[in-house]
């Protein structure tokens, strides 16, 4: 697939047809998510450097109540993967054009990437921003090992990659965050069964276990996230 830019309106249509059946299977809406990327929509807020249309808030805020508004479970997985994208874009900072955040970028860009968030974490009592899992030096002084136990994660087992934070190494502040994209075919990440909620029952929220691969995107340079356990 070669989207650069939307091409088309919102699929409100296509994303409206599927949103009762998803609902009631319980069954990410593929479908949906395949429209939106056919029409450039997962490039949304991408800049042009990275081979995306832009966009900024307005048009951001725009296109999900449109996606919303026509499938809830739909819009909850689009809106996690457009404030992914935004969270790799800042982050890409001093890294070089084929490092995997500008990979993840050009790939949203083209309609073949899918992001989403992976925050709250078990024993933060709902603290999404509050970690208890920190990362630690990995012993050979370029890495760091991070165990993190996330209560769930939206899209979790559909997404191609996670941005999942953690605490910052060196730091028993809760508040001292670092945040990494780890990919989803990551050696050392577990996906558990979904539960089934009230409501968005289309959207998979899953308990996410990580001591995977990934590549810091704030709290200082790169490093690589080496598995442990």
């Amino acid at each position: 697939m070669a989207v650069a830019a939307p091409t088309a309106p919102v699929p409100v249509a296509e994303v409206a047809t599927s949103a009762e059946q998803v609902d009631r299977e319980a069954r990410f809406p593929r479908a949906s998510i395949d429209a939106l990327a056919r029409g450039g929509w997962l490039g949304l807020g991408v800049p042009e450097r990275f081979g995306g249309p832009g966009g900024g808030p307005e048009e951001v805020a725009t296109a999900v109540e449109q996606v919303a508004g026509a499938c809830a479970s739909t819009g909850m997985v689009y809106v996690m993967h457009l404030v992914a994208v935004q969270t790799l874009i800042a982050g890409t900072g001093g890294e070089e054009p084929e490092g995997p955040k500008h990979a993840a970028l050009a790939a949203s860009a083209r309609g073949e990437h899918l992001s989403t968030l992976a925050y709250s974490e078990r024993g933060s009592r709902g603290h999404f921003w509050a970690q208890v899992s920190h990362a630690r030096p990995d012993g050979d002084g370029d890495g760091v090992v991070i165990d993190a136990d996330k209560s769930w994660a939206t899209a979790a087992g559909e997404a191609d990659s996670y941005v999942l934070a953690s605490g910052a190494p060196g730091s028993e502040d809760s508040l001292v965050t670092d945040i990494y994209l780890v990919d989803r075919d990551a050696k050392g990440l577990k996906v558990a069964a979904p539960f089934d909620g009230l409501g968005m029952r289309a959207t998979p929220r899953r308990r996410l276990a990580c001591a995977a691969s990934g590549s810091r995107l704030t709290g200082g340079s790169e490093s690589r996230v080496q598995g442990s356990g």
